[in-house]
C-alpha cells in the first residue's frame, strides 16, 4: 500500500508561498511564441527556395505579434515578461528572419557587400527595439499615435517588397542585388530614425464612416484573398506615401502641446 504524500506546509519558515500562474496569464505569451515560431520556421521554407511560404510565415507572425499585445491588455494580463518575450521575440522575426531570407533569395550574389546590408538591418532593428523599450514610459500622452521611426513590424514588411513584388510582376530591377541591399538600408535607416510614423492606436472617426470603413474592410479582405501579393505592395507604398502625412502632423500635434514659455 501506497503511503500518502505529505501535503507541503506552505506557512514553515524559511519555505516560499506556491505560486499558481492562471491560463489567461499565459495565452498573450504562447501568441508571442507562437510568432516566434513562425518566423523560425519561415528561414526553414527559405533554404527550401518556397519563397511565398516563408513569406506568408513572417505575416503570420505580424497577425500574432499584433494579437498578443491587444490580448494583454483585455485580459488584464500584461507582465514585464510578456514585454520583454515579446521584444525578443520581434526581433528574432523581424530583425532577424529578412535578412537571412533575402540573403538567400538574392543577396548571397552580392558576397559580403550585400551581406553587410544584412547586417545592418539587423543590428538597426535591435537599436531600434532598445530605443523603443527605454523610452516606453517617457513619451507625453499627445504622442501616443506615433512612433518613433518605422517599427519593427513594419520594417519586415517594408524589407521584403522586392521579394514579394517578385512573384506577381516581371521586373528585371527585381532580381538585381544592388538594388534589393540599397532597398534594405533605406528601411534599416529608417527604423533608427527619428521620423514620426502614425501607430494607428487612437484612430477614431466619426459615426457616419462606419459603413464605408466597413465596406473598404471588405474590400480589403477580397483583394487578400484574390491577390495578396498585389495588396501587399500597394500597403507598402500607402504607408511610405503617409510617412510625410506623419511628419506634418506630429509637428502640427508637438506645437499645440508645446508647454507655454
Amino acid at each position: 500500500m501506497a503511503r500518502p504524500r505529505k501535503q507541503r506546509d506552505d506557512t514553515q519558515p524559511g519555505r516560499r508561498p506556491s505560486r499558481r500562474i492562471s491560463l489567461t496569464w499565459m495565452l498573450p505569451n504562447l501568441l508571442t511564441i507562437a510568432a516566434m515560431l513562425s518566423g523560425m520556421t519561415a528561414i526553414r521554407f527559405a533554404f527550401l527556395e518556397k519563397w511565398e511560404a516563408a513569406v506568408l510565415l513572417v505575416a503570420l507572425a505580424g497577425v500574432l505579434d499584433a494579437l498578443d499585445g491587444r490580448m494583454a491588455r483585455l485580459l488584464k494580463a500584461s507582465s514585464d515578461f510578456g514585454a520583454q518575450l515579446d521584444s525578443l521575440s520581434d526581433m528574432v522575426v523581424f530583425g532577424v528572419v529578412p535578412s537571412i531570407m533575402l540573403y538567400l533569395w538574392i543577396l548571397e550574389d552580392g558576397g559580403r557587400l550585400a551581406w553587410a546590408g544584412c547586417m545592418y538591418y539587423t543590428a538597426c532593428c535591435a537599436l531600434r527595439l532598445a530605443r523603443f523599450n527605454s523610452e516606453l514610459h517617457e513619451k507625453p500622452a499627445w504622442s501616443a499615435n506615433y512612433f518613433v521611426g518605422v517599427p519593427s513590424p513594419g520594417a519586415a514588411f517594408l524589407a521584403l517588397v522586392p521579394m514579394v513584388a517578385s512573384f506577381r510582376f516581371d521586373w528585371d530591377f527585381l532580381s538585381s542585388w544592388p538594388v534589393v541591399a540599397g532597398w534594405l538600408v533605406i528601411v534599416a535607416t529608417g527604423a533608427i530614425s527619428t521620423i514620426p510614423t502614425f501607430s494607428g492606436k487612437n484612430i477614431h472617426f466619426p459615426r457616419a464612416w462606419a459603413l464605408p470603413a466597413l465596406g473598404v474592410f471588405a474590400l480589403l479582405v477580397a483583394a487578400l484573398v484574390s491577390r495578396p501579393w498585389e495588396l501587399w505592395v500597394v500597403i507598402a507604398a500607402l504607408y511610405v506615401g503617409l510617412i510625410p502625412v506623419s511628419m506634418l502632423r506630429f509637428a502640427h500635434v508637438r506645437k499645440v502641446n508645446k508647454p507655454a514659455a
